[in-house]
């Protein structure tokens, strides 16, 4: 990765696809658990390679998909800001948005599995934002407590103490829905 940056910054706009081409997958995965939306998460990982594209100069980690995740991150915080503000302007308004609603027939395997999906995803965004980051970047993300730190600015103890504060908050929520079949 190094070595690509090190291009790029020599003119080389080519290996700019590269490294996109290799972490757009993390990165809109990321931007997808956080948000719950497939489609405002592609907007999103785009805007997180854009905005990669124009601070590469700045650049000096060593470890590039912390780094992307890291502004991923930011994008997310920044759209949660943004439509929360649309919300409370739209929260009167008699065009109020509906959610979305998940039919088809119980039985089918795929469609339980989406629905499992779905509760999972809505109980993440129930989440104190803290709390699912630090799930997201190690759970959905693979990365370690101190790289996931070092992604959100937090030490290593505090990731694991939000981890496990999240993980059990996710587990009561889930239980209530009814997730485990109890």
């Amino acid at each position: 990765d190094g070595q690509m940056i090190e291009q790029i910054r020599q003119g080389r706009k080519e290996y700019l696809n590269t490294i996109a081409e290799k972490y757009y997958d993390d990165i809109y995965r990321f931007c997808c658990y956080q948000t719950g939306s497939p489609d405002q998460s592609y907007d999103l990982a785009q805007e997180t390679f854009l905005r990669f594209i124009r601070y590469v100069d700045h650049y000096r980690h060593k470890n590039l998909k912390g780094y992307l995740l890291a502004i991923a991150m930011n994008v997310c915080r920044e759209y949660f800001h943004c439509e929360k503000k649309r919300r409370s302007v739209l929260w009167d308004s008699p065009l109020n948005p509906e959610g979305e609603c998940i039919g088809g027939d119980a039985a089918s395997e795929r469609i339980l599995k989406a629905e499992r999906i779905g509760k999972v995803r809505e109980a993440l965004l129930r989440l104190p934002p803290m709390q699912r980051e630090v799930i997201v970047l190690h759970c959905c993300s693979g990365l370690t407590y101190r790289e996931s730190g070092a992604v959100t600015g937090a030490g290593t103890s505090t990731v694991k103490s939000r981890m496990k504060q999240g993980t059990e908050k996710l587990k009561k929520m889930l239980r209530k829905e009814d997730f485990y079949g109890e």
